[in-house]
Parts: C-alpha cells; sequence; structure tokens
C-alpha cells in the first residue's frame, strides 16, 4: 500500500480550497488536517482514490465530504477537491509504476549477465517442442474443458443442495425478479399516464346522469385480483356510508392500496358513477412546474376547471350572439364578458332577470345551460378557492413564501404534501388516503386529525399510525381471507371488539368439542352393548349432524416479538452536547440565524426522549450530530469512548442489496461473524430456512424490516438513535419494535410523527425550533394542544394575508 506525499498532498488540496472566494470557510489548519485523514491510510488508500470514480459515493468524498459541508462548501467545491487527490493520485501511482518497471528491467539484465558463460540444464530441460505442449493439454484435458468439468463435479459432491433444489432456488429467483420488474414497470406507466407533473392523481369525472343522487355506496360480490391470477378479494361486500370515516386495516401485502387504486379508477362493478372519488397515493413521483404551489392547489380540481372552460365557452358565444344586445356584455357578465368581478350568485340573478325579459330561444337555452354551471361552481364553493387552498396548505406547515414559489423548488415530501393539499382542496364524495403521514411532521399530522374529523363527506383511511386511526376514524374496515369485515368506532375499539370476537368463537368451539368427546365417550363404552344399540346409533347420528353444522376450528396467529440485546454499563457522560451551534449555509447567514444555536443536551443509558418540531427546525440535524454525521461550527460534543451507537430510520430497510441474501447481506455488515451464528441470530427474528438463504428480493416487506431489525440488535448498541422508524412498518412490526425498545436498557433518542410510538416509548420531550432545543414541561397531550392553538393562528394570519393582497 503506497501513501500520499504530504506536502504535495497539501500543495493540491491548497490550490483548490484556499482561494479568494473561500478564505472565509476554510483555513490553512483544515487543510492539514484533511491532510492528515487522508494520508493516515485509515479512510482511504492512494490506489483507491486513482481506481474511484469521483462522485458522492467514492470513498475520498465519504473522507472530506461532510468536514468540508460543515464548514459551509458547496458539492461542486467538495467535487473539484476530490478531483485533484484523484489526478494527484494518478499521478503518484503512475510515476511510481515507471519506477518500479525500471528498478525490475536493471534486475533482468544484472541477472542475465550472471548466468552468462554458465550451462543452464534446467533450460534445456523445461523447454518442450509445439508437439510436447498440445500431447500434454490433451492429456490432462485442458483443451476439451474436462478440467473445468471435473472440477465442477467436485464442487457439486461438496455441495449438500441438490441439483434439482438449485434449480428451483433459480426458477424462483428469476420469477421474484420478473413480478419485481413488472411492478416497477406498472408503477412508471402509471406515473406516464397521469403525467410526469401530476400534482393529484387522477380523478375520474362523475357521471351526474346516472344514479339516483344517493350518497351512501354500496356494491355486492366484488371480487379483485392481480394480472397474474391472484385473488384478492372474493364475493366481498364493499359499502361505505355518507360521511362516514373508515380505516382500512391489513397486514402489509394483503391488497389495501390495490383495492384504493381499483375504487378510484371506477373499475369494480356496480360502482356508482356520480360520486366524486379521489385516491391519494403514497408517492407521487412529480417533477415539479414553475407555477406557484397555491396555483398548483387551485387548479388540481379537474371538474371545476372544466366547468371555468364551459363558461368561458358560453359566454363567448352569448355575446356573438348578442349583438346590439351590447347591455348584456357590460352589465350582466361584466366589461371583460366573463365577469371577473361578480360572484356566482349575482350572475345567477342577472340569468334569471335575463331570461325573463328575452324571448330568443337559443340565447336562454345558453343562459340556462350557464345558469346550471353555475350552480355546479357555486357547490365547488368556487368564490373561496384561494383561500381554501391557502388555509389548507397553511395547516400543513407551508409558509406564504412556500406557497408563492414554484413546486420544481420542492423536495419529494413537500411535492407529497402538495398532492395531499390538492386532494383536500378538490374535496371529493370519497377520498381515499394512503399513507397520509408518512411525510408529514407530527404538527401536519395533528392538523390533518382536525381537519379530516370536520370533513363534509366519506374518508377511507389506509395508515400504520394507531392514533392517527383512533382520532379520525368512526369505522374500521378489516381485510383479510379476501374479505372485508366492518366493525364500528376506532382502531382501539376494533382490536377490542375483534379479540372479544375471537375469544367467543374460540368458546363455541370449545363448547363443541367438550360436547362432541362427551358423546364419543359414550358411544365408545355401550357400541358392543346390543340393549343400548338404538342409544348408540342415535348418538352417532347426532354427533354427524354436529360435524357438519360444526363452528370452524379458531387460528390464532402468533404474536412475533424480539428483544434488543442490554449493553454492557458505561460510565457517565455517555454523550453530551456543551453549546453547540450548527448551519449548513454559515458564510451566508448570522450567527443568530443558525438553525442551532448554543444548544446544550445529554443522553444516559436510562435516557428516553423524544424530539419534536416542525419539518426543517434542526431535528435531523441534531440526530445528526449526536451521531457524529456532522461536526458542529462551535460547541463540543462528547462521547464516551467505548460508546456504540445504533441508527435506525425509514430507509434501513432499504440498505440491503436485495438481489443477495439475508444472511450475506448480515454478513456484509458485520464482517467478522461467522455464518452460522447469524443464521441462528436471523432464526430469532423468524427469519431462518430458505427465508435466510434467498434473495432478499423474495421477502415480504415484513420479512425485510425483521432483518433491519436484526441488523440493530445485533450492534448491542448503548443508545439507539431513531429517524421516523415507523414509516413503512405495519402495526405488528410496530408493536414489536415498541415492546423491544420498552425493554431496551439503552439510551433512546427518537424523531416521530407516530403519536402512539411516542407516547409507549418517551418520557422526556423535547421541541426544537427557532434554533434553540428545549426540554418541554408537559406530557403530549399538553403539546397537542399547544401546537393545535399555535397552527390555528398561523392558519388565519395566512388567510388575512391571502384576502389583503387580494384586495390590493
Amino acid at each position: 500500500m503506497t501513501a500520499f506525499d504530504q506536502q504535495e498532498l497539501t500543495s493540491c488540496l491548497s490550490d483548490v480550497l484556499l482561494t479568494k472566494d473561500n478564505h472565509d470557510l476554510l483555513d490553512e489548519d483544515l487543510i492539514t488536517y484533511l491532510v492528515g485523514m487522508i494520508c493516515d491510510g485509515d479512510t482511504v488508500t492512494l490506489e483507491e482514490v486513482a481506481q474511484s470514480t469521483i462522485d458522492e459515493d467514492s470513498g475520498i468524498y465519504e473522507a472530506i465530504g461532510p468536514f468540508l459541508e460543515s464548514s459551509g462548501c458547496g458539492q461542486q467545491l467538495i467535487l473539484k477537491a476530490c478531483q485533484a487527490v484523484q489526478d494527484l493520485a494518478k499521478q503518484s501511482s503512475g510515476s511510481l509504476s515507471s519506477s518500479a518497471a525500471k528498478n525490475s528491467t536493471a534486475s533482468r539484465l544484472e541477472a542475465r549477465k550472471l548466468r552468462q558463460g554458465i550451462v543452464s540444464m534446467s533450460s534445456d530441460l523445461d523447454r518442450k517442442t509445439q508437439e510436447e505442449e498440445e500431447a500434454n493439454r490433451f492429456l490432462w484435458g485442458a483443451d476439451s474443458g474436462v478440467v473445468a468439468f471435473i472440477n465442477e463435479q467436485r464442487d457439486a459432491h461438496d455441495s449438500t443442495i441438490s441439483a434439482k433444489e438449485r434449480r428451483k432456488q433459480r426458477q424462483e429467483l428469476e420469477k421474484a425478479r420478473r413480478e419485481y420488474q413488472t411492478k416497477v414497470e406498472a408503477m412508471e406507466r402509471e406515473e406516464a399516464k397521469e403525467g410526469g407533473n401530476a400534482v393529484v392523481s387522477a380523478m375520474v369525472l362523475p357521471d351526474y346522469s346516472t344514479g339516483r343522487n344517493e350518497k351512501d355506496i354500496h356494491c355486492r360480490n366484488v371480487g379483485i385480483s392481480l394480472d397474474n391470477g391472484r385473488i384478492l378479494l372474493e364475493n366481498a361486500n364493499l359499502k361505505f356510508a355518507h360521511q362516514r370515516r373508515y380505516g382500512l386495516v391489513g397486514k402489509n401485502g394483503i391488497g389495501k392500496t390495490t383495492l384504493l387504486k381499483a375504487i378510484a379508477s371506477m373499475e369494480i362493478e356496480g360502482f356508482p358513477r356520480h360520486h366524486r372519488v379521489l385516491h391519494v397515493r403514497q408517492e407521487v413521483k412529480s417533477a415539479g412546474t414553475e407555477k406557484s404551489v397555491l396555483d398548483s392547489v387551485v387548479e388540481s380540481d379537474a371538474e371545476r376547471n372544466a366547468l371555468l372552460v364551459k363558461e368561458k365557452e358560453i359566454l363567448s358565444r352569448l355575446e356573438g350572439a348578442a349583438g346590439d344586445k351590447k347591455d348584456l356584455s357590460d352589465d350582466v357578465f361584466g366589461a371583460n364578458g366573463q365577469g371577473a368581478s361578480c360572484s356566482i350568485m349575482t350572475k345567477r340573478e342577472q340569468l334569471n332577470q335575463r331570461l325573463a325579459t328575452d324571448d330568443d330561444a337559443a340565447f336562454n337555452q345558453d343562459i340556462k345551460e350557464l345558469d346550471k354551471v353555475y350552480a355546479r361552481l357555486n357547490q365547488l364553493s368556487s368564490d373561496s378557492a384561494e383561500s381554501r387552498a391557502a388555509q389548507i396548505l397553511s395547516g400543513l406547515q407551508f409558509t406564504p413564501e412556500m406557497q408563492a414559489g414554484p413546486t420544481s423548488a420542492l423536495s419529494g415530501g413537500w411535492r407529497m404534501r402538495v398532492s395531499l393539499a390538492a386532494s383536500l382542496f378538490i374535496e371529493p364524495d370519497l377520498l381515499l388516503l394512503d399513507e397520509p403521514t408518512n411525510h408529514l411532521d407530527l404538527e401536519a399530522v395533528l392538523w390533518l386529525e382536525s381537519y379530516l374529523c370536520e370533513y363534509k363527506h366519506t374518508v377511507v383511511v389506509v395508515s400504520h399510525d394507531r392514533s392517527f386511526l383512533n382520532e379520525v376514524c368512526t369505522d374500521i374496515i378489516e381485510f383479510k381471507d379476501k374479505s372485508l369485515t366492518y366493525y364500528k368506532g376506532n382502531y382501539d375499539v376494533y382490536v377490542r371488539t375483534a379479540d372479544e370476537a375471537i375469544k367467543n368463537q374460540m368458546r363455541v368451539y370449545q363448547a363443541y368439542q367438550d360436547k362432541r368427546a362427551h358423546m364419543m365417550e359414550f358411544i365408545e363404552k355401550f357400541r358392543a352393548n346390543a340393549k343400548r344399540a338404538s342409544i348408540v346409533q342415535s348418538r352417532i347420528k347426532a354427533v354427524e349432524k354436529m360435524d357438519l353444522e360444526a363452528p370452524d376450528k379458531v387460528e390464532i396467529e402468533p404474536v412475533w416479538r424480539f428483544s434488543i440485546p442490554n449493553p454492557e454499563p458505561l460510565g457517565r457522560p455517555i454523550i453530551a452536547i456543551d453549546d453547540v451551534s450548527f448551519d449548513y449555509k454559515p458564510a451566508q447567514r448570522d450567527v443568530s440565524d443558525y438553525i442551532l444555536q448554543k444548544v446544550n443536551f445529554g443522553i444516559d443509558l436510562d435516557s428516553r426522549i423524544g424530539i419534536l418540531g416542525a419539518n426543517g427546525a434542526g431535528k435531523s440535524t441534531l440526530l445528526n450530530l449526536v451521531s457524529d454525521k456532522l461536526q458542529p461550527l462551535s460547541g463540543n460534543v462528547s462521547r464516551n469512548g467505548r460508546l456504540r451507537i445504533g441508527i435506525f430510520t425509514q430507509h434501513s430497510a432499504d440498505k440491503f442489496d436485495l438481489h443477495i441474501s439475508a444472511v450475506e447481506n448480515m454478513l456484509n455488515l458485520f464482517p467478522n461473524a461467522a455464518d452460522q451464528e447469524m443464521r441462528s441470530f436471523l432464526g430469532k427474528f423468524q427469519i431462518q430456512g430458505d427465508e435466510a438463504i434467498k434473495p432478499m428480493i423474495m421477502l415480504s416487506g415484513g420479512q425485510k424490516s425483521r432483518v433491519a431489525f436484526a441488523a440493530l440488535s445485533y450492534q448491542r448498541p448503548h443508545v439507539i438513535i431513531m429517524d421516523e422508524p415507523t414509516n413503512h412498518l405495519d402495526m405488528e412490526s410496530i408493536d414489536a419494535l415498541v415492546e423491544a425498545v420498552k425493554d431496551f436498557k439503552g439510551g433512546l433518542m427518537v424523531v416521530s410523527h407516530d403519536q402512539y410510538f411516542i407516547t409507549n416509548t418517551c418520557r422526556d420531550l423535547w421541541v426544537v425550533g427557532g434554533g434553540k432545543a428545549t426540554r418541554f414541561r408537559g406530557n403530549f397531550d399538553d403539546y397537542k394542544k399547544e401546537t393545535l392553538t399555535r397552527t390555528a393562528k398561523r392558519v388565519a394570519q395566512s388567510v388575512k394575508s391571502l384576502s389583503s393582497i387580494n384586495n390590493n
């Protein structure tokens, strides 16, 4: 292994980083620190840098990137510095190779001189003719692949898996890959169909000429199946009562999202067509446009847009037909012919006045059509469109500046909020929400709860957030065994009712078993007794009748739990944060505007800390400072030298290579572990047998989460840091994680919007915002009340600001 020359590396980095533009960000001390870190050989070697591709994933970028980012350097400058280091590495490795080649040539010449004049018998003995070499290749089977065949046979003999099983595994793997690719392609086709810049999922426009305008929905014998023939729903009843709010629950992969898509696209036979139905998906891959966020939400209502276009067309015809009736243009529809200054109700009144005085049939027919348009626009509250959109956006934590900015400037999570805001703005008759809280912070979740509780139409929600379902839902629909079962009440009521129903079924089944056993005992005892033959035959017939009417055996699914090994004790302090300040752009901001300012914080092995605050307040930044992913600009972060930190995020299950097995992934993460040890450890998480050795692409979402739990547990951490850990987990996995964290005898620091998870795992609440991190004096319910009050004030202020702008 070859190391960098420190002097050359210092000169190289200084030329790139110590320029006039960067003199406020960097100094010679930082350059010296970076040079020492690179040259010690532990982070990256000269050969690795010379052969790597320079990007954000390269070794040199990971070595120096975080330090330069914390100093305020942009990505382009960091990449430029990495490229300069690589150029130096290539130059150094090239000169070393040239020097080595010269030394090798000199050695060969010296050896040749020594051998001159000496008779070398070995060279004569080793020399073979071409015919002899070909004969040897034929003799040993090298020319016909015999050697390779023998090696394959030897490997097959050593393997414990039969050739038939290997072929079966390859076929299953190929099938799983095809299914995975089919899903990806289907998602891409759906995105292309709806448009890359779609703010919200496409809505099928309602047909008001069908049905009797009934508000309840009831479809019988509903069946749904996938393209591969798998049946998800069979002979089920689908029913939604007006103004009820339903929670759709079931295991991951059972078909909840597929059912919502089928409802939204009107694919279910017998579904009424006069309802406005809208499905808000978990992910919307919108590229964004230069249109403002507020305008994007206002223009998202397809029916309102169609009505406005129709209004414009009718007004154009009326203007053309009016001719000498110029008073219609000026007095009824406004000077610009579109009545921009009139409210919808005023327009309808003026239209009715015109109908009473005009006898032109075609003209009057257009006026009647226009009145229908205005009547529907009035039902859609078209006049208050902007204020309603601003109110919804403010509730979802959009500042006035963000509302006025383009959607292309937003991240994926904020674009999902735009999609959710557009759906709430449209106010469909049936609103289908698929994991709506995944991209929201706690403040937005609390506002959404209060908004949906006042929603005037029907709502169906798929969510893993138990507290959200408890607050919002009036009914629960259980999707299980290809059928839908309806329960009155919220999620907690559903759990109690379902448990009681299972207990009742068990009691009925046990009573049947006891009665049958008693009768069979009598039959067996007196079967050979001639005097009681008639009674025995009567009992046999009774048992046969009982068996025909026997209740189903109750299958109770085992509750899965796992544990995190408790760490050995450590002396204090475990983690101490003293007067820490940090910002991603320190050169462009005053110290008083930093995202974190003079934060004081501490974590011990008995800490249970929940971090609360709005998105962008600095919660994840604080976690990164604690976990040493970021370095403070000022202050100090102290950690115990023997401290092990375990990190679990919403993307923990996505970090695995899906084309290799769970065992191989774990061995890649922990290379010092033995294969059999890792298999046994994964078995504790019910990843055993074929599941442990098959590629992870073939595992379900819940199984992948269990592998992520195993990776966390194997670290034996002293402190666990969690950033939105419940996203993409099902209820069972969340319950298992909650129980494991409760039993864990180490420190915990959590950022989560899941109220159930926070209240069941955290004792102390800290609020991050305004550059500060302060302990909240109160419980979680107190924080909810304070947050809702603060959000209501902000929403009112946003609507007021918009009104003043429109009036001016």
